[in-house]
């Protein structure tokens, strides 16, 4: 059927199914109760004789400007989807529907969605098994309100925190990042429901300069092919059908004009065969380098960018065959990629609507699972219900503080605090501000005092915000337009040169301290921050990472015990901002990496976490040396005895690390390759077994091979990147 349309259609219908040229909320208007199409979006179908793609029809934003009065509820989303489609099919000559996507970052943005952790958060879990229910979840949510692509982060390896979209990644670690994307992609793609995830962004946005958004990544084939492109054949593995490209440039070349990347590598080395995606008005951006736009979209199209988003340069691709820049027989293969795409998604049969899931129990259970105990002296922690607890700071209740960025608007009542979390658990709350994220200047800080001397302990929720609000400014991408007045300090094009928390946040911790010093400290973020004199003056502190529309609750669960923690760090903590990077998989120098006025190292480890009992690891078996030949056919296997020594029932997160002894190139001083999240009860023993493949030990050598290399390996075992048993593995050509 595909190649019959395609044979039949004009250059012009063929470039309108590459083009996602509308925002999508420019499609419709609300009138009273009812929805009607604008004259925008009919003028767009008739010029083109189709539409390819349309982003984003039920956003409800700030930059979009929609919110509850004039966007579609949840309960509607179905319906206005079937009456746009259907004026789509109607006035296509080959009845062609068009694919519906929508930003799912961590829930779908729109209105009355439930908003889950941000990938930060997520990856604090260790539990991929948890990322793929929830993926599988919102794939649901897409599915029963008629969309078709669900825009998910999951590429970014976060290796400077500077960043602003630091949030939306995993882990500064490949692996962890793989095993996370890998499973979020199957959840997406479970159910077979006409949804699929398009993962972004291909390739390496996370190591861009200086932590400035969308800037080049300045890094070799190998740190390519070792740090930010496993994720990326992963999602392949498992079924990914689409992938965004990134705005970033690798060794000079923008990745939407990158072929070696978009082409050799994904779809002929990884076997992707579904489409690429430009991200927002990226194609136009490269009129930078050439602003000839019939060439640039050439270029592009000849990568193997199958369709735009809101740009200008693919709405005059079949100019560009006219004058020969292009020739229409490619053309033809980016239209069959998309065609294909919406038959494979079920598009060109009759739609059903489905019910929305439920989530309650997946948003509580994330929540808690992505807490992170850092410090807990005295056993100030758990509290007791009885005790008087003074909440206070700029993240303790403000309801859209602890979600991130790519948040729909939001009604108060959906959303739990942390003060409402708290007051659930103890009768004796009181609540203080005490200054917000950003500003210099405490809020009522005589009262704030006054609180927290007569309470038993203080609960400060310090951090920072990703949020928007309706009076900001924005790019054409969506992206916030920097403002000195907004308190938004996190999120896309928020990148900043110092990570200590902001404003008066440090100050009011002082000044706390001072009147009580039984301070727990919590910690709201889209980042890892630098929290020395955190750490300094706090009995426990807990990192919580954007935790969700439930995070209130996961917070209280902790902080009372009800919920022993269980996250661990995907990310190193800095001591200072001038000792990045900090990842914990560096490289080795053969000389000293100290500075001579900052202690060395992070000042925690990637893969930290505390619990409420305590874990010890016995009975570790593994064979001394393995051939290549057994490598590949069964893999290293480790096992252990997971004893849990104390009072409690608990999680703990088994890591398995190693270090190349002999290599042909420079080798990372540690890198994980396996773990595993188990459940003991207070004084039982869990066995875990856990097995490394061959591509687990293949590094890139000298000659750029991927191989397994004859000689000595240290397999290390332990609770995070700093705290681990040393094995020696021998790996020989044949045993």
């Amino acid at each position: 059927m595909v190649e019959n349309i395609i044979k039949q259609m004009t250059l012009k219908e063929k470039v309108g199914q590459l083009n996602q040229h509308l925002y999508g909320w420019q499609c419709y208007q609300k009138v009273g109760d009812h929805y009607e199409l604008t004259d925008l979006f009919k003028k767009h179908v008739k010029e083109y004789g189709g539409v390819g793609a349309i982003y984003g029809i039920m956003r409800a934003d700030a930059w979009s400007q929609i919110d509850e009065h004039n966007g579609i509820t949840r309960q509607e989303s179905y319906q206005v989807i079937q009456m746009i489609q259907d004026y789509i099919k109607k006035h296509s000559r080959f009845q062609i529907p068009a694919l519906i996507t929508e930003e799912c970052v961590h829930g779908h943005m729109a209105l009355q969605s439930p908003v889950y952790p941000t990938q930060l958060a997520m990856g604090m879990t260790w539990n991929p098994l948890l990322m793929e229910k929830i993926a599988q979840n919102v794939s649901q949510e897409l599915a029963a309100k008629g969309g078709n692509l669900a825009l998910f982060t999951g590429f970014d390896v976060l290796r400077d925190p500077r960043w602003g979209r630091s949030e939306e990644c995993f882990s500064e670690d490949a692996y962890l990042t793989s095993q996370m994307i890998q499973s979020a992609v199957q959840g997406f793609e479970k159910d077979q429901n006409g949804v699929s995830v398009v993962v972004k962004h291909l390739c390496a946005q996370g190591a861009c300069e200086g932590g400035h958004n969308s800037d080049a990544a300045k890094i070799g084939p190998r740190e390519l092919r070792d740090i930010h492109l496993p994720a990326v054949k992963a999602a392949v593995k498992a079924g990914a059908r689409a992938v965004m490209a990134a705005y970033n440039e690798i060794d000079g070349i923008p990745c939407h004009i990158h072929k070696n990347l978009l082409h050799h590598i994904l779809r002929k080395e990884y076997g992707f065969d579904g489409i690429v995606m430009a991200d927002g008005c990226a194609l136009d951006r490269l009129l930078l380098l050439n602003d000839n736009p019939l060439q640039m979209g050439s270029l592009a199209l000849k990568a193997g960018v199958d369709l735009s988003l809101w740009d200008q340069v693919y709405t005059k691709l079949d100019e560009a065959v006219k004058q020969g820049y292009v020739t229409e027989e490619e053309l033809d293969i980016a239209v069959e990629r998309i065609l294909r795409l919406k038959e494979k998604l079920g598009l060109f049969e009759p739609s059903q609507n489905i019910p929305l899931p439920q989530c309650d129990e997946l948003l509580l259970q994330s929540a808690r699972e992505c807490q992170v105990l850092l410090k807990n002296d005295d056993h100030i922690l758990p509290l007791k219900k009885t005790q008087k607890i003074a909440v206070i700071g700029p993240n303790a209740h403000h309801y859209l503080h602890q979600l991130g960025d790519y948040t729909a608007y939001q009604n108060p009542q959906d959303i739990v605090t942390v003060y409402q979390g708290i007051c659930k658990k103890a009768s004796q709350v009181s609540y203080a501000l005490g200054c917000t994220t950003r500003k210099k200047q405490f809020e009522n800080l005589d009262e704030t005092l006054k609180i927290a001397k007569e309470a038993d302990v203080v609960v400060l929720v310090l951090g920072g915000n990703s949020t928007r609000l309706y009076q900001n400014a924005f790019e054409n991408n969506g992206a916030l337009r920097i403002q000195d007045e907004n308190e938004m300090n996190c999120g896309e094009n928020i990148d900043l040169a110092s990570l200590e928390l902001e404003g008066y946040q440090n100050q009011l911790l002082k000044e706390i301290h001072r009147v009580n010093p039984n301070i727990v400290t919590v910690l709201i973020q889209g980042r890892v921050h630098v929290i020395n004199d955190v750490m300094r003056y706090s009995q426990a502190v807990v990192a919580s990472f954007y935790p969700g529309s439930r995070g209130g609750d996961g917070i209280a669960d902790v902080l009372f015990g009800d919920y022993n923690p269980s996250g661990h760090l995907s990310v190193s903590i800095p001591r200072h901002v001038g000792a990045l990077p900090c990842y914990y998989n560096h490289k080795h120098n053969g000389a000293q990496k100290d500075y001579i006025d900052l202690p060395s190292g992070p000042l925690l480890p990637f893969g930290y976490g505390l619990s409420y009992t305590t874990f010890e690891y016995q009975n570790i078996s593994l064979p001394q040396k393995i051939s290549i030949q057994e490598l590949k056919e069964k893999g290293l296997t480790i096992t252990l005895d997971v004893h849990n020594t104390g009072q409690r029932d608990g999680e703990d997160v088994v890591q398995i690390y190693i270090k190349h002894l002999q290599s042909s190139i420079v080798s990372r001083v540690l890198e994980l390759k396996g773990f595993h999240k188990v459940y003991v009860p207070h004084h039982a023993v869990q066995t875990v077994s856990i097995t490394l493949s061959y591509d687990d030990l293949a590094i890139w050598n000298i000659d750029m091979e991927h191989i397994v290399e004859t000689g000595r390996l240290a397999v290390c075992v332990g609770q995070d990147s700093q705290n681990y048993k040393e094995y020696s593995v021998c790996i020989e050509e044949s045993c």
